[in-house]
Parts: C-alpha cells; structure tokens; sequence
C-alpha cells in the first residue's frame, strides 16, 4: 500500500488501483523529487497522468496550494477521486480527460510545478517538454518521470534510479 511520505499528511495510506498499467512512483524516488522540488509551500501543481495522485497529493501534504489532477481512465479516476477526499479537496482539481487532450484545451493557466509521469511507452522528454513549458510560470519546473533516455536540452537536472531517471527542467525566463 502506498502512503504519504512526509508533510501534514505524512504516513496516510491511499486507496489503490488493482491494475497493471498503473505504475505509482517508489517511495525513494518520490521523497528524492521532493527533496529536490522542496519549498513546494504555496505552489500550483499540475500531476498529468496522475494515476492514483501519489505526487500531486505529495504535493499538498507538503503545503501546494493547488493541485489539477489530469487522469484519463475511469477505473483509475474513481480511486484518484476516493484519494483527494481522504485529504483536501478544497485545493484539488481533478479532471477526467486525456493528458494531451488536456494540454491542448486549456490555455490560459499557468502553473509553478508541472509533475508528470506518464506511461513509459507513450512519451517522450522532447513531446512532453514541448506541450508543457508554457504552462510554466518563470521559474517553474517541469518534473518528468521516465525511462531512461538522452536529453539534449538547456536548464536540465537529472537523476537516476536504476532502470528511470526524473528530469528537472527549468523555465528560465
């Protein structure tokens, strides 16, 4: 069972989807992200591919002040929705749609966290880093769990853990 590892929230176990698409991110990799990300105090967080919200509710455990969750399957968006009601769902935003459908139809809110972590087959850096940057504010990151690939890109922090890697790319405007 997955729980909370740290922040008002730390230790609270959240619902889990009995399905083998969805991958939630290791305790180690999340606190590490977090570590990295940290002070997230007053942030809005975006989690695409939410999966199950392990990240975005990380995210409010650690003090965001929003957080948009983009999932799009209904199995997984059911469990999603029974998590956010275990914390606050005053400062959640959940949306049943596809991510990039998502990142197509909404154009005019920006963020200061973009978390995605997405099916390792479906994405790449380059693609998720082209649809995403403008939904960052200056000085934004966008935080990417995924396979492990070259990135050939500027403002770039990666980590590694085994098979994955998180990539931290900054909007240095």
């Amino acid at each position: 069972m997955i729980s909370v590892i740290s922040g008002k929230y730390r230790g609270r176990k959240l619902f889990d989807v009995k399905n083998l698409h969805v991958r939630p991110t290791q305790a180690k990799v999340r606190k590490s992200l977090f570590q990295i990300l940290e002070p997230i105090e007053n942030l809005e967080v975006l989690d695409l591919y939410a999966g199950m919200g392990t990240l975005g509710i990380e995210a409010l455990s650690r003090g965001a002040s929003k957080v948009v969750f983009v999932e799009k399957n209904r199995k997984v968006f059911k469990v999603l929705k029974k998590n956010i009601n275990l914390f606050d769902p005053g400062k959640s935003y959940v949306v049943l749609e596809d991510a990039n459908t998502y990142l197509k139809r909404v154009k005019n809110h920006i963020f200061d966290i973009v978390l995605v972590d997405p099916p390792y087959s479906e994405v790449n850096f380059e693609n998720i880093h082209k649809a995403t940057k403008h939904f960052l504010k200056p000085g934004g990151i966008l935080c990417v769990e995924m396979k492990r690939e070259s990135i050939n890109q500027e403002n770039v922090r990666i980590k590694y853990y085994g098979s994955t890697q998180i990539v931290f790319w900054r909007n240095v405007v």
